[in-house]
């Protein structure tokens, strides 16, 4: 039979998806806290774009180089060391897609029982992860049509409310104007800080990187998809956070210190422009957007696991007959599920961008090192900009490594924790192969 594959568009859906998702919705209210300059917290999301746009730029040449599923595992593992890459792999599964996933279900959860008056919120974001996990196990048209149809009224919804909000908002739009103490907080540790919640925000901007060899055309469609995503995405999230800044007060927006639980900002918002039957639903539309992000990383994430699933010989069969790695989608959905019922929602942010920073340099690393080490493999995609692209981007992110470092000793310790277990996990699997390979 025929293999199927995702289309350009539906790649792209998956990466737009994949990035709008809870950060944007909840990590200006973190960034109040600290920064309350409306010129520095917009270049807080300009920042985050262009750090995802060089890192975009970075997975773009080498997905068109190894246009296999796996994202960083198959970079890493090819190009500078196997133990790297499977600890890349191992944050993919047991953070990287899974973390984002089980918050998004807790908040799609929260929301509609925001809207309706009664349910449980947690029992909800179970079941929309499960339906989604099945459709997702299906084929690739099932998969691909169901992710492009509700990335496009995403976008669209996410394009309406910011139209909405600069024509009938209120607010002085002067406040946006640089202020004298402007550079100095852009400077300043709380600035990195706040690029915390902006990269947790960005992060999946690598999305079709994971399904690459399921793509149609892959050293042709994932650099676009890739970069064609970020680009959308990153005008998207500064335009929708200066709405919010036009449209509420700053009050409103806060994060609850005594609480520090996310406040949703588009309701908060929304009020201050929306008929009131809008805002009485506003939580659908935002569980609906959410919906959405949970699907494509229902796509990407199980990719890793299946490759590395298939090379450390864990199971003997992880494909279906359409190339969809069933067995793995459900793996991570019951990884999901877990913490959707044990973790807290800060704690998962933290946890999130600094191992997904890590890995990214990593990749960065790799790509500079392939331009001497592989300088005969093809390269259908280059990157605008080398050698500066990967080096900005590993400045930036050893910058925003150091102040997170220096300001959360405790979170970095459980990080390094869990970087030492899947460090512990692969030389117990590599030692368990070469038993297999002497039998």
């Amino acid at each position: 039979m025929k293999k199927t594959h995702y289309s350009a568009i539906a790649a792209m859906s998956i990466v737009i998806a994949n990035m709008i998702g809870t950060g944007v919705f909840t990590g200006l209210g973190y960034q109040l806290l600290s920064i309350q300059d409306f010129t520095a917290i917009v270049l807080l999301w300009i920042v985050g774009g262009f750090l995802s746009l060089c890192g975009a730029f970075v997975y773009a040449e080498l997905g068109s180089m190894f246009p296999q599923s796996g994202g960083e595992y198959r970079y890493l593992s090819d190009i500078l060391h196997p133990s790297l890459g499977f600890l890349s792999g191992w944050i993919s599964c047991t953070i990287g897609f899974t973390a984002p996933l089980a918050m998004s279900g807790m908040a799609v959860g929260n929301y509609i029982k925001g809207s309706i008056g009664y349910g449980d919120p947690l029992l909800i974001g179970i079941i929309s992860l499960l339906i989604l996990t099945l459709i997702h196990s299906t084929n690739h048209s099932a998969s691909g049509g169901f992710q492009s149809i509700f990335t496009i009224l995403k976008v669209l919804v996410i394009i309406a409310l910011i139209i909405a909000g600069f024509v009938f908002g209120t607010e002085d739009i002067h406040k946006f104007m640089p202020h004298i103490n402007t550079i100095q907080q852009v400077f300043s540790e709380p600035f990195a800080i706040s690029l915390i919640y902006v990269i947790f925000a960005y992060s999946g901007w690598n999305a079709s990187a994971y399904i690459a060899s399921e793509i149609k055309n892959p050293r042709k469609n994932l650099p676009i998809s890739i970069i064609g995503g970020t680009i959308i995405v990153t005008i998207l999230y500064v335009l929708i956070n200066m709405m919010f800044l036009y449209t509420a007060p700053i009050n409103e927006l806060m994060v609850d210190i005594t609480t520090m639980l996310p406040k949703e900002l588009v309701v908060i918002a929304g009020s201050k422009f929306l008929p009131p039957f809008i805002v009485s639903i506003s939580g659908f539309i935002i569980a609906f957007m959410l919906i959405s992000s949970m699907s494509s990383m229902v796509v990407a994430g199980p990719r890793v696991l299946r490759e590395m699933l298939f090379e450390y010989k864990l199971l003997k069969n992880v494909k279906s007959k359409d190339n969809i790695p069933v067995s793995s989608i459900w793996i991570q959905t019951i990884i999901a599920l877990i913490m959707m019922i044990t973790s807290t929602y800060d704690t998962l942010i933290t946890f999130t961008t600094v191992l997904i920073t890590i890995i990214s340099s990593l990749t960065a690393i790799a790509v500079i090192y392939a331009r001497f080490s592989l300088k005969h493999v093809e390269r259908p995609f280059k990157m605008v900009g080398y050698p500066a692209t990967p080096l900005l981007f590993l400045m930036i992110n050893v910058w925003i490594l150091y102040h997170i470092t220096v300001s959360k000793t405790q979170d970095i310790n459980i990080v390094l924790a869990i970087l030492g277990l899947g460090l512990i996990v692969w030389g117990i699997l590599q030692f368990r192969n070469k038993r297999l390979l002497k039998l």
